[in-house]
Parts: structure tokens; C-alpha cells; sequence
């Protein structure tokens, strides 16, 4: 259910009118709009007030609702047992009832959150037997995001910090080294980077920059054990949840993940915040800042960007046969991206080399040929130059459709007969050479025509 329809819902059946005194109360509502539920419905999810409520929470209910919001989901309340815990009997074996055990959490959800304003709740219709308090179901207005306070207290610091840049690149140099670096990804998914028929992939897919930077992320978390259970949120995505709401010059301690780590992965268990950071670090996917000998953190600027020469010239090597050299040691990842792209790569003498690929040049979208390493290929390399011309004259000359067969009718008469019957430029279109191309739908009524007049069919496959 979207949050207009629950927000409709609460206002009408699901709130009593001392919770809505005590919203108006809370948001600052003018006293008048509790005795009118559409009224108040209008006022709820305004911004009026939402941001004094949100300041007056405490930090855990802060991180909380950065989940709520992060997730965009209606949530029951056995979601709050993060939050606020839940009643847990002595005896282990016996746990009570669904509503002895989430009484007390629903009493501190509704003063703290619902009668403050910030959450909707709802009764589902169920058609078994369940108690009131397991139908209910919660949700944080998305329109309420761009209020929440900051999730962590940060340092400010203006140095630039330690970051492990070779980390990407020796990944990158494993094209041409055969060497894979030990990665401790898990098998689901291969980032191995390949070159095959002149293709270069990672991972089995068509090479993108920021799967590098998927490969380190992938790698981070594989090196952070955790128990927590699917469907929960991991402790490496919970952290960069966190560093992600960083502002310039804003670094994070470790030891502030803690309430954070807890409440996102919903696991009681203390989480070591400092390792979690120092491995992400290493990876990679982290800078580092050291101040009274303390660690802070915080997500790089760019991580995909190492490499400070503007000039291709730095990192591409034109060869006499027109083909380039592209020295891996410094080339941008994004640049590599635009020429694995219009190119067919290859590895000679331990190098990466690229030569023009008229097709794949002939397919790519303008904001490729827009790049100034596309044009600077022009510019420089004979082979590049030709393949861009010719691709020039055909750009917006040549249609690919799709859904379309392609007949040859040698017999005039036929050909003219066929044309008759499918007048229409929707169903038929005559080509050069004794050709015409219609829809697929459409081969079973022109092979009816074809046989009952008396012609043969053959059938040309070109795979």
C-alpha cells in the first residue's frame, strides 16, 4: 500500500482523537485541525513542524528511522525490537504470547514516535486468527527523509587522508599479468577480468568501471563476517549507508558505527566497528585520517578517479599499423570503459592493445563520441580515423529493425501479386534485387499466396 493510502487509512480508522491532539500537539498543528480528520490527514504529511519532532528524538531512534527510510517499506512491529527490545521471558523455552512479548514495544513506539508524528500505522485485514498488535503495520513517509537529523556526529578534518589507490589498479593489471588477485569474493558472482573475441569483460559482463569498484565493495564485505540473517541489512552496506551521508571535510570514528551497525542489521551482538573500517580501508574503499591517534574515515571523492592526466597521450601509444597501446598502469578506468566500447582488444607482448572495431564504433551512442578520448583517437590514429569516417557516412542512414523477415521473389508476377495483397507500408516494403521484408506475423498469409500459386518455399538461415 502506498503511504497516501495508509496515511488516509490511519486518519480515518486506526488513530483515536487523543492521538491526534497529541500529534497536533507535538508537529504544532493549529488546535482547530484535531477536529477534522481530512483536515488533519493534509496536515500530517506537510512539512509543518516535521522537522522540530524529528530533532526531538533520541540518536537511536534517529538511526532507526534512517532504516525506515533507507528501506521505503511498511514494517510490523516486531521491526522495532531493534529499537526499543521486547519482553523476553526467564524461561527459554517458553517465549509467551505475540502480544505479551510486544506490548511494552508498542507502548514506547506510540509515544515516542506515533503521537510525535513521524510514523503511520495501519491495522491489515488479515483472514486467520491474529491479534490486533500482529496486524499492525508501520511506515516512515519518504516525504520526510530530507529532515531526518544526520545519522552520525562527524569530525572535521581538511586533510586529504591515506588511500589505498593501488588497490583498483593492480586489479586492472590482471588483464594483462594473468594474475589473479586473491580476493575473497564469494563464488556467486566471478569478477574476473577476461578478454575473449576481442571483448573485455569482468565477471562474464560487459566491462563497466564501476563493476571495479562492485569487485571492491564485493570484497569488503566477504573479509567482514557476519551472522546476520537474509533479508537483514549486512554490516559493510549499514557502514556505507552511514560514511555515505558524510559532507565535505566530515570523518567518521568507528566507534560511532556501533548503535548504527546494531539497529541496521538487527543483531544484538557488538560489531567490531574498527575492523569493519580498517578492512575497508585496505580494499580500498575508504580514506584515512589519523588525528591524536585516533582512525577516522570517510568514502572517497572518487574512487574511480586515480589518474590526474587530461592528455591520452600519457596512456595511449599509437603504433604504425594505426593500432593504439594502452598503458594500464595509469589510463583512467573510464576511459578504458569508452575503448573497450568502439574497439577490439588484445593482449601482444604482455601489453593491452586496441584497434578500431567498425561495428562496435558504428553502435556507439552519441555520449560516447562525444568523449575527448574518442575524438583524440580520430585525431591520432590512422586506423581509428578510417573506421570513424565510414561509421560517419552511416550514421543515421542505416535502421536496424527488429521482428522483420526478408523474402527474394525472382518470379515478377508473384512479387506483384504479393504487393497487391498487403498494400499497406505497415505490412510490406519492396527492397532492390527482387527482395521485400514484412513483419514475422505476417509470413503465414504470404506463404499461403506463394503456394496457391503454385511456388516453392525454401528457407535461408544465417546464424
Amino acid at each position: 500500500m502506498d503511504t497516501q493510502s495508509m496515511l488516509k487509512q490511519m486518519c480515518k480508522n486506526d488513530i483515536n482523537d487523543s492521538d491526534i491532539k497529541a500529534i497536533c500537539k507535538s508537529r504544532g498543528f493549529p488546535v482547530k485541525e484535531a477536529s477534522s480528520r481530512d483536515i488533519f490527514e493534509n496536515f500530517f504529511i506537510s512539512t509543518i513542524g516535521i522537522k522540530e519532532a524529528l530533532n526531538s528524538l533520541t540518536h537511536k531512534e534517529i538511526v532507526f528511522l534512517h532504516l525506515l527510510n533507507k528501506i521505503n517499506k511498511e514494517v510490523d512491529i516486531q521491526y522495532f525490537k531493534r529499537l526499543y527490545g521486547c519482553a523476553e521471558p526467564e524461561k527459554k523455552y517458553y517465549y509467551g504470547t505475540f502480544t505479551q512479548r510486544y506490548k511494552e514495544t508498542f507502548k514506547e513506539v506510540k509515544k515516542n514516535l506515533l503521537r510525535k508524528g513521524v510514523l503511520i500505522v495501519i491495522e491489515r485485514e488479515r483472514y486467520f486468527n491474529t491479534t490486533k498488535l500482529e496486524r499492525l503495520r508501520f511506515c516512515f513517509p519518504p516525504e520526510f527523509g530530507e529532515f531526518l537529523p544526520p545519522i552520525v556526529k562527524a569530525s572535521k578534518f581538511e586533510e586529504a587522508g591515506k588511500f589505498k589507490k593501488e588497490v583498483l589498479r593492480d586489479k586492472l593489471l590482471e588483464i594483462v599479468k594473468g594474475e589473479l588477485r586473491p580476493s575473497l569474493v564469494s563464488s556467486k558472482k566471478s569478477f574476473t577480468l577476461t578478454i575473449k573475441d576481442g571483448n573485455l569483460s569482468i565477471g562474464g559482463e560487459k566491462f563497466k568501471a564501476n563493476l571495479l569498484v562492485e569487485w571492491q565493495q564485493a570484497c569488503w564485505r566477504a573479509s567482514v563476517k557476519t551472522k546476520t540473517q537474509s533479508g537483514e541489512m549486512a554490516p559493510v552496506k549499514a557502514a556505507l549507508y552511514a560514511l555515505s551521508q558524510l559532507k565535505e571535510h566530515e570523518w567518521l570514528p568507528a566507534d560511532s558505527l556501533a548503535v548504527i551497525l546494531k539497529i541496521f542489521t538487527g543483531e544484538d551482538a557488538d560489531h567490531p566497528c574498527e575492523k569493519i573500517c580498517e578492512t575497508g580501508w585496505k580494499w580500498g574503499c575508504l580514506v584515512k585520517v589519523v588525528a591524536d591517534g585516533k582512525a577516522y574515515y570517510r568514502l572517497p571523492d572518487d574512487p574511480l578517479e586515480d589518474a590526474k592526466s587530461s592528455s591520452p597521450g600519457k596512456y595511449l601509444q599509437i603504433e604504425p599499423d594505426g593500432t593504439v597501446t594502452l598503458d594500464l598502469a595509469i589510463i583512467p578506468y573510464t576511459v578504458l570503459e569508452v575503448l573497450a566500447s568502439v574497439a577490439t582488444l588484445n593482449i601482444h607482448n604482455s601489453n593491452l592493445q586496441a584497434s578500431a572495431n567498425l561495428i562496435k564504433i558504428g553502435n556507439a551512442l552519441t555520449t560516447v563520441r562525444k568523449k575527448s578520448v574518442f575524438i583524440w583517437l580520430q585525431e591520432n590514429s590512422s586506423g581509428f580515423r578510417t573506421a570513424i569516417e565510414m561509421a560517419q557516412k552511416r550514421w543515421g542512414k542505416q535502421i536496424i529493425h527488429e521482428d522483420l523477415m526478408v523474402a527474394r521473389v525472382r518470379d515478377l508476377s508473384l512479387k506483384v501479386q504479393i504487393e497487391k495483397s498487403f498494400a499497406d507500408s505497415q505490412n510490406l516494403v519492396s527492397l532492390p534485387d527482387d527482395y521485400i521484408t514484412f513483419p514475422c506475423d505476417r509470413l503465414p498469409a504470404i506463404q499461403k499466396i506463394v503456394k496457391a500459386s503454385g511456388h516453392v518455399i525454401k528457407k535461408a538461415s544465417n546464424k
